[in-house]
């Protein structure tokens, strides 16, 4: 059971570095926009995951586009590696986090994170 228990905790505790370099690479000027927009067109929580997944793709479209901005050539991923999908996946986690906070500024500031509570029970 310890052995278990250890398991769990090791797995959960890479999850947490995962996440945390993920939110670092968010935590970045063009993430931190991508994230603002993702929060402004995103509807409500539930849609919170499919939200960070599009973030994650216009992410690695603009670290895919930048050099050809710059004159250079388009820098193709390669998604062959197993590097390109947990870079992938820290950024999910770390755009699911900002993108949840920002939400819930977003619903604090427009008084919506009650109205939806008070129309459900007014009937």
């Amino acid at each position: 059971m310890e052995n278990f228990l250890d398991q769990i905790g090791s797995l959960l505790s890479g999850l947490f570095a995962l996440a945390q370099g993920g939110f670092d690479g968010v935590n970045q000027v063009v993430g931190l926009i991508i994230a603002l927009i993702a929060t402004l067109v995103m509807p409500a929580w539930r849609s919170l995951w499919g939200t960070a997944l599009g973030a994650v793709i216009v992410d690695r479209l603009v670290v895919m586009l930048r050099p050809a901005l710059d004159g250079g050539q388009i820098a193709l991923p390669d998604i062959m590696t197993m590097g390109f999908w947990m870079t992938a996946l820290a950024l999910f986690l770390g755009y699911a986090i900002v993108i949840a906070i920002f939400f819930f500024l977003k619903t604090i500031l427009t008084g919506s994170a009650f109205r939806s509570h008070r129309a459900r029970h007014a009937h």
